[in-house]
């Protein structure tokens, strides 16, 4: 690819990115309220599940279905067996 088109595509995934912060502020404050939640969300997309349930005293159940509803939500897209943020 070219720079130009390089530039485009990295200026695409910035305005996307802003929608989607503005669009998720009001579950990301939610988050950030809740102690538990709020480290669930740190450590996604650098530690797998069962570590987070052991750093956060969580079920494994559990953490998968707060990841299904933000990814419903769209803060978080699956990557393999895990998931990566995208706010």
């Amino acid at each position: 690819m070219t720079d130009q088109t390089n530039e485009i595509l990295l200026r695409v995934e910035q305005l996307l990115r802003g929608i989607l912060r503005r669009s998720a502020s009001a579950l990301l404050s939610q988050i950030r309220a809740d102690k538990k939640l709020r480290r669930i969300y740190e450590l996604t997309g650098t530690k797998d599940v069962r570590s987070i349930a052991k750093v956060t005293k969580c079920s494994l159940g559990k953490i998968s279905r707060i990841w299904q509803s933000w990814e419903d939500e769209g803060l978080i897209v699956r990557q393999g067996k895990s998931y990566k943020k995208l706010v």
